[in-house]
């Protein structure tokens, strides 16, 4: 931390306090979500960096190279409306923040750099934080790619409201979809009324310096001191000069021009400050002079900065449509739509020195560390609360981050006046099964707003395992009863059927057990405390058996640490009854053969037959006594 840079910022500009206060109540809701890009062409990789955590101190900004030195958190780009990046734009610095939908449409393909990019002031997001966040739909054309984050350790996340579709290139970070409009902006949700708010202020002030236009030049020309030097001037003239001229400016305050008019169209292809052009990228005060301007376009419903130039400063119109083909250096907030549209232009982030939502203010950022023994059983999206208050201007402010377990960086509040003192707590620890949460320490526990520095705080939690393991299953096997057991073959086949819920989903599944007992394992990883239910389905059917009801021991399962539940399914076997072989008796009919159908004249028949037996087997029995007597006569 540079902490002399720090105390002689604040020594050398009390409007940057000033302002903030200002604007107070739009600033302690302004948190920046953090940015990072990619080359400006698909160049060979350099290695990633880690910037200094915090902006370069006014007076010392850096010009145009291609390594990213310094953090930003604060919005660098904001779209009211939609986003269009098209023609052959080719990269835009800083956090990109757009409320309504964004596409990335190059006319003639190629990739498109958010957050760190191949030429810029190299004033970048915190590596892993969201570079880009768009409140809708994020859509990127067949041959156009977006890279966000690139040669920043860490890469550069997007977040979106919407759908996001298309060609990304994260540099490791994490895209994020259908988070919804405020979640997606999220520190970030009000930016519009902060835009709002910060262009009425400012454009309250009365000018201080002078302004003429002639012969194609406009020249703004201040007055002694170290105050904020503040000009107007009307929208339509800008339409017709191509050259700016800023003379007897103090040296390092702040520039603010108030633009009038519903139309503004302006071109500009050449700056001077103080007899020194300033646009050149040779120039040693390129970055100082960008970051000390801001034109706030009051009541503009269409801007167009055209040509392809090197626009200088920063722009706020909070009700205008804009489009521009020049290349920007500075701040791009405006309510309605955007485009950039031009050939081969960019945005170059410079923070405004002046402070407030526009500048490079003090803030703070935090990240989750989870350590101990059951540090693997926390998953990596598992959500921790990190609760903040502070004073500002004699109020509390409170609010939450949300810390993820696999160490995503957040960014609190950004813009904050200096001194400002913010106490963090953690609340609600997530539950999680086979973790015991030990004490959490928070790194540092207090942050001191300091002016243009990002404090990083850092969460650690230990996580103890309450068990061998945190996790469990079941096992199944068949058990048969019956006096009909001995007749269902050792191989019979039986379904069970399981069921329990999972991060409140229903889950089934089914488990095959025979006959013989050999017990079956059922799902071994299930989170402890889940409870599960079985039913059995499509008994076998076998000859001579009938099936009584399955009985299950134990009828639920829950899932205990590191425990295999045997769950044993009983099923009685009975003979089945014997069933009697169906007999249809056809009655006689009494009555006279003669008198009937078939029917009479086969009981006739029968009836005549049986007399005629007897009388045979009657007489065979006289002949038989006779033969007897006479041989005992003889």
């Amino acid at each position: 931390m540079n902490t002399r840079a720090s105390a002689r910022q604040r020594a050398r500009f009390p409007l940057h306090t000033v302002i903030a206060a200002a604007s107070a109540t739009g600033l302690a809701l302004i948190g920046a979500v953090a940015l990072g890009a990619a080359p400006a062409t698909a160049a060979p990789r350099a290695a990633a960096v880690a910037p200094v955590p915090f902006c370069p101190p006014p007076g010392e900004m850096p010009g145009i190279g291609n390594v990213p030195a310094y953090t930003d958190s604060n919005v660098a780009v904001f779209a009211g409306g939609d986003y269009l990046a098209t023609g052959s734009a080719a990269e835009s610095e800083g956090l990109l923040l757009v409320q309504g939908d964004a596409v990335f449409d190059k006319a003639n393909g190629g990739v498109f750099n958010v957050g760190s990019v191949g030429v810029g002031s190299g004033i970048v997001p915190p590596g892993g934080t969201t570079m880009l966040a768009v409140g809708g739909d994020l859509t990127v054309a067949p041959t156009t790619s977006v890279h966000v984050g690139a040669n920043v350790d860490g890469g550069g996340a997007v977040a979106a409201g919407g759908a996001a579709t298309g060609a990304f290139d994260l540099y490791g970070a994490t895209l994020t979809v259908d988070l919804g409009r405020a979640a997606a902006m999220a520190p970030n949700e009000d930016f519009q009324s902060v835009v709002d708010g910060t262009s009425t202020t400012l454009g309250a002030l009365p000018a201080t310096g002078t302004t003429s236009v002639a012969f194609g030049r406009v020249t703004f020309t201040g007055t002694p001191g170290d105050a904020m030097q503040v000009f107007d001037v009307d929208g339509a003239d800008l339409a017709s000069t191509f050259e700016v001229f800023f003379e007897a400016i103090p040296a390092d305050v702040p520039i603010l021009i108030n633009v009038t008019g519903d139309d503004v169209s302006f071109a500009p292809n050449y700056f001077s400050l103080n007899g020194e052009r300033v646009d050149a990228f040779s120039s040693p005060n390129f970055g100082n002079a960008a970051s000390r301007i801001l034109w706030n376009v009051t009541d503009a419903t269409s801007l167009l900065l055209g040509g392809s130039s090197q626009f200088m400063g920063s722009v706020l119109a909070p009700t205008a449509t804009t489009e521009v083909t020049a290349s920007t250096n500075g701040r791009m907030h405006v309510g309605g739509d955007l485009t950039y549209s031009g050939v081969g232009n960019e945005h170059h982030n410079y923070p405004w020195t002046g402070g407030g939502s526009l500048g490079c203010g003090g803030g703070f950022s935090a990240s989750k560390l989870v350590t101990g023994s059951g540090a693997a059983l926390v998953p990596g999206d598992t959500v921790f609360t990190l609760a903040y208050d502070s004073e500002l201007d004699g109020r509390e402010v409170t609010g939450t981050l949300s810390l993820r377990a696999d160490g995503t960086v957040a960014n609190g509040p950004q813009g904050l006046p200096d001194g400002t003192v913010v106490h963090l707590t953690e609340v609600d620890l997530p539950s999680v099964p086979g973790v015991e949460w030990g004490p959490a320490t928070i790194s540092p526990e207090v942050v001191t707003i300091a002016s243009g520095e990002v404090v990083h705080v850092t969460v650690t939690n230990t996580a103890n395992t309450n068990a061998p393991s945190a996790v469990g299953g079941f096992s199944v096997a068949k058990a048969l009863g019956g006096e009909a057991s001995a007749l269902v073959p050792e191989g019979t086949e039986y379904t069970v059927q399981y069921r329990y819920l999972l991060d409140g989903e229903p889950v089934t599944g089914t488990v095959t057990v025979r006959a013989d007992g050999v017990v079956v394992d059922g799902p071994q990883g299930l989170p402890i405390g889940t409870v599960v239910e079985f039913t059995e389905i499509d008994l076998p059917e076998i000859d001579g058996v009938a099936w009584g009801t399955p009985v299950f021991s134990p009828e639920t399962v829950t899932i205990a640490d590191g425990a295999s539940t045997l769950v044993t399914v009983t099923n009685t076997a009975t003979d089945a009854p014997v069933e009697p072989t169906p007999v249809d008796p056809t009655p006689e009919t009494p009555g006279d053969g003669a008198q009937g159908g078939g029917s009479g004249l086969a009981s006739t028949g029968v009836q005549a037959v049986l007399p005629a037996l007897l009388a045979v087997l009657l007489v065979a029995a006289g002949i038989t006594a006779l033969v007897v007597r006479r041989r005992r006569t003889a």
